[in-house]
């Protein structure tokens, strides 16, 4: 089982398309970041002590974390806003910290980030090396895509990549 978070404040964009097609073709789980009711990680470290791995917020995060504690594969998609993941998509990734290694170690994790820039461009390899690291620190494999969606012929070129990665 596969759960793809989709990162997009804006319904049905490039990257809520993105995701949807390669969850379609993966037979996924979708989970819109905009439609989850959570709060930002308030890094109170109960997830790791007293909570056992329960985050200490009872919020739109418990369901979406037991979604993904059942999968064996995490695939997030995001546009790039000022060089990061958008605010949505960065606040489940954050609260993914109440996972301990062990539900983490080998879970395939794929990111996609796309953006209104060519696919060499440095915001992506920026992404790529943060997410390189956290999978590093996690013990999970990655599968890591910067895409260009400066319009719908680079949307289209995209998408073909996506389809590429499975």
């Amino acid at each position: 089982m596969e759960i793809v978070i989709a990162g997009s404040p804006r319904k049905g964009m490039y990257s809520d398309r993105l995701a949807s097609s390669y969850a379609e073709a993966r037979n996924a789980e979708i989970i819109y970041a905009r439609d989850v009711k959570a709060s930002p990680c308030r890094a109170c470290g109960w997830c790791k002590g007293k909570g056992n791995g329960e985050c200490v917020q009872k919020d739109g995060m418990s369901d979406v974390l037991s979604r993904i504690r059942k999968a064996d594969a995490l695939a997030v998609f995001s546009p790039v806003y000022w060089w990061q993941l958008t605010a949505q998509a960065k606040i489940i990734i954050d609260r993914l910290y109440a996972m301990t290694d062990e539900e983490w170690n080998g879970k395939l994790l794929t990111v996609v980030v796309n953006g209104a820039a060519e696919d060499d461009d440095r915001e992506f390899a920026i992404l790529r090396e943060q997410f390189e690291e956290m999978a590093h620190y996690i013990k999970a494999d990655l599968r890591f895509l910067g895409v260009g969606t400066t319009d719908d012929a680079a949307f289209e070129k995209a998408a073909e990549k996506v389809r590429k990665l499975f």
